[in-house]
């Protein structure tokens, strides 16, 4: 039978590794200070304004055309999950390509970063490609 000395030491172990799990997501790995502007969903350029931002570690947040929108991504690097989304309920012109942005961004499954670029992947070849800009002050 464990110790309570033995159990302890245990769960301490249990939350270092869940800690840095979280911090190797690419919100622990980011600079809170970059805007990521979608460019392109699938190789077409993206018309309307939307972006990502890694606001604290497993943490995302960002505009679409119509909304603000924000989650959380847990997935160890190169992993991405974009997940528990929630949504501002404006509506706009712009609503099929706010659909086409989070439909895409809940696909993503992958990530890599080249450069001043950060490239989201799905397992069944979607892509999203997003340039890093620095907020303003």
């Amino acid at each position: 039978m464990p110790t309570l000395s033995g159990m302890t030491q245990t769960l301490l172990s249990a939350a270092t590794s869940a800690f840095a799990s979280l911090s190797a997501t690419l919100g622990g790995a980011q600079d809170s200070d970059t805007i990521w502007k979608l460019q392109s969903i699938d190789g077409a350029t993206y018309e309307a304004r939307a972006t990502l931002t890694f606001p604290a570690p497993a943490q995302i947040a960002g505009r679409t055309p119509c909304n603000s929108y924000f989650g959380v991504q847990t997935r160890p690097m190169p992993g991405f999950h974009a997940d528990r989304l929630g949504i501002t309920q404006r509506m706009c012109m712009d609503f099929q390509k706010e659909a086409e942005f989070i439909t895409a961004l809940r696909d993503m499954t992958l990530s890599e970063f080249d450069g001043n670029r950060l490239i989201l992947r799905s397992e069944d070849g979607r892509e999203m490609v997003f340039i890093g800009v620095p907020k303003p002050n």
